[in-house]
């Protein structure tokens, strides 16, 4: 035990001088000038078990901190590196909803074009609508604001139908799944309803979600890494963490997640999250890549807003806290212990109100992809 116990010692150690020097994968600048932020994530790994954590500070859309702590592989306790992608679940809802935007300010789509029936942009690809359901009253506006009327009872519609493709799930909602209100008269939040955005995406553009996600939005932030992930352990992608949630044993590896693509299925490192940040946080450092007007049409156009992002071996937040700052988190471990989401936020914010004084450097102009 006192030497597995130091080996891992040693590889927390080995993981901090990696994050400092970018261990040949990923450069940052020094990430011993924010003592502060430092001291609250590790006591955020104490609080809640965490074996891996990347952090990524942004000011005046500049990237001013970059860093990791911990454990990528649990079993090896391989360190973590700045350039490490983690699964961020629920965070790809934002990236689908900048590639909605997109389209929209193109003049390809709108918020209020209706979904299904023979009005709807999906037609009837999935089935035709039951009569008097409320389904072809569905619009885009009410599937990305989470009103559509889709219910998760008896269960989230994309934790269920196990085997099923994405068009099988929204057969089955279409044709088994009564709206529990009318679209547009309550929110219920909804991983279907953005599993169905992903395929008004691929109508539109008579491409693949990921294809045109990754060619239309993520290489003009600059962002190369970011992807669909894979399902099991076998299919994890190079840089890619791995998952543990000693209390679900082996979730993480039952997930579909390549089936959950457009609600939750990326991967990417805090550096991407950062930099899609920038391009969608209507700030004047960098130019935004949708219009000041049509961001607002959503949460983005909110002074703050963040969303989080949870599975099995998963915790992630992506925060605007202001006109000034944003910042992300990524951890390979979620907790059930109360105040957990809170903390997410609520450390790494207080590590930046508690410094007076930032350098005038920007780490997105010195890292090496």
């Amino acid at each position: 035990m006192i030497r597995v116990a130091l080996v891992a010692a040693l590889a927390v150690v080995a993981g901090a001088a990696e994050c400092l020097a970018g261990g040949g994968k990923l450069r940052t600048g020094a990430s011993w000038d924010f003592p502060e932020m430092d001291e609250r994530i590790e006591a955020l790994r104490a609080k809640y078990d965490l074996p891996g954590v990347t952090v990524a500070v942004v000011r005046n859309d500049r990237l001013v901190y970059l860093n990791c702590y911990g454990v990528q592989e649990i079993d090896t306790q391989e360190p973590t590196v700045n350039s490490n992608l983690f699964r961020i679940a629920s965070i790809s809802k934002p990236v689908t909803l900048v590639a909605l935007l997109r389209l929209m300010d193109e003049g390809k789509l709108s918020m209020d074009d209706r979904v299904f029936g023979p009005d709807g942009v999906l037609g009837e690809d999935f089935g035709p609508v039951p009569a008097g359901s409320g389904f072809d009253k569905i619009t885009v506006r009410h599937l990305i604001e989470h009103k559509s009327g889709i219910q998760n009872d008896p269960g989230d519609p994309m934790f269920s139908y196990p085997g099923l493709d994405q068009a099988g799930v929204i057969r089955e909602v279409l044709a088994h799944r009564p709206l529990s209100t009318k679209p547009g008269a309550k929110y219920y939040y909804s991983n279907v309803g953005y599993c169905i955005l992903g395929r008004v995406i691929e109508k539109v553009t008579g491409r693949p979600y990921e294809e045109y996600v990754r060619h239309e939005v993520l290489t003009p932030c600059g962002i190369t890494g970011m992807r669909i992930g894979g399902n099991t352990l076998a299919e994890r992608f190079p840089d890619e963490v791995t998952y543990d949630q000693p209390d679900e044993a082996g979730w993480p590896y039952r997930i579909d997640v390549h089936r959950m693509d457009s609600h939750g299925g990326w991967i990417a490192s805090a550096a991407d999250l950062a930099r899609l940040m920038v391009r969608i946080d209507r700030m004047p450092g960098v130019p935004d890549l949708l219009p000041a007007e049509l961001l607002s049409t959503t949460y983005f156009g909110f002074d703050r807003w963040e969303h989080s992002g949870s599975l099995a071996g998963t915790a992630t937040i992506l925060v605007r806290l202001d006109d000034e700052f944003s910042f992300v988190v990524l951890a390979n471990r979620r907790s059930g212990k109360a105040g957990f989401w809170h903390d997410m936020s609520a450390f790494p914010e207080a590590a930046i109100r508690a410094r007076a004084e930032w350098p005038e450097r920007d780490l997105f102009r010195k890292v090496r992809w």
